[in-house]
C-alpha cells in the first residue's frame, strides 16, 4: 500500500493549453446499419515548437468499415494515416457491443491497433477499450436532434516480453475521457462540438547536473491535453433516410 502512495506521489503532471481540433468527414451507409467512412483532422501542435508559429503541426486521413450482424454485435476495420513529425500508418481492427436501456444506447468497443512508422523502425502494438454512454433528444419532426454523450477510453501497449537491455514503458500508453453533444440537423449532415482530456503517459529517465546532482527526476510522467474539437459529418446513401437505421456518434 505504501508503494502505491509513493508511486502516485512520484508521477508528475504537465497540464497542456486548451487547443483545437477541427474534423471533417464522410460516411456512406449501406444495407442495414452498415457503412464506410472516410475523415481528416488537423494534429495539434502540442509536442514541439514550431518556427513558424502554426498551431497544427501534421494532419491524419482515417478511413473505415463496420458490419452490423445483429442489433446488438458489429466489427470492422480502420486504417490510419498521420502525417507528424514522420508518417504513420495504423491498421486497426475492432469488434462493438451496443445495448439499449430504455432511451440510453451504452457501447463497448475493443479495438487491436499496430502503429507503424514509415519513417523509423519504432512500431507499436496497442489494445483500445472504449466505454461510452449517449441519448438521443429529438426536437420535432424535421429530423432534428441532440445527441449528449460521454465517452472513456484508455489505451494499452502490448508488449508480451521485455529485454533487459529496454527500457521500461508504461502499462497505458494514452487515455481519453471525452464529452461530447451532437447536434443532428437532418439525416445528412450533423456536427458534434466535444471536449476532451488526453493523457499521455511515459517513465523518464532522470537528468543530471555536470557534478553529478539530479537536475530532472525520473519516473512516471503523464501529460495532460484538453482538447476542444468540432466535428462535421455528411451522410450519403439510399439508407439514410431509413427510419429503422442507427447511427454512430463521430467518434465511431
Amino acid at each position: 500500500m505504501l508503494s502505491l502512495v509513493a508511486s502516485a506521489q512520484a508521477q508528475r503532471r504537465t497540464v497542456g493549453d486548451l487547443t483545437l481540433l477541427p474534423q471533417v468527414q464522410g460516411e456512406y451507409s449501406l444495407r442495414g446499419d452498415d457503412y464506410v467512412f472516410a475523415a481528416f483532422n488537423l494534429i495539434p501542435n502540442i509536442y514541439s515548437y514550431s518556427p513558424s508559429g502554426s498551431t497544427f503541426a501534421g494532419g491524419e486521413i482515417r478511413v473505415g468499415y463496420e458490419h452490423f450482424w445483429n442489433n446488438q454485435w458489429s466489427g470492422g476495420g480502420r486504417l490510419f494515416l498521420s502525417q507528424l513529425g514522420g508518417r504513420q500508418l495504423e491498421p486497426e481492427v475492432f469488434a462493438r457491443h451496443w445495448n439499449t436501456w430504455g432511451t440510453v444506447n451504452f457501447r463497448q468497443r475493443l479495438g487491436l491497433r499496430y502503429r507503424i512508422p514509415l519513417d523509423g523502425p519504432e512500431e507499436r502494438a496497442l489494445a483500445a477499450l472504449r466505454l461510452d454512454v449517449d441519448r438521443v433528444f429529438p426536437l420535432g419532426s424535421s429530423g432534428l436532434a441532440l445527441l449528449p454523450r460521454l465517452a472513456v477510453e484508455p489505451v494499452a501497449y502490448l508488449r508480451f516480453q521485455r529485454e533487459d537491455y529496454e527500457a521500461k514503458e508504461p502499462f497505458l500508453d494514452f487515455s481519453e475521457l471525452r464529452g461530447e453533444v451532437g447536434v443532428r440537423l437532418s439525416p445528412r449532415f450533423d456536427f458534434t462540438p466535444w471536449f476532451s482530456w488526453q493523457n499521455s503517459y511515459s517513465i523518464a529517465l532522470p537528468q543530471y547536473n555536470a557534478d553529478g546532482t539530479v537536475k530532472i527526476p525520473g519516473g512516471n510522467s503523464r501529460y495532460v491535453q484538453p482538447i476542444l474539437g468540432l466535428d462535421m459529418r455528411v451522410t450519403l446513401g439510399n439508407g439514410v433516410k431509413s427510419a429503422e437505421r442507427r447511427q454512430l456518434p463521430t467518434q465511431y
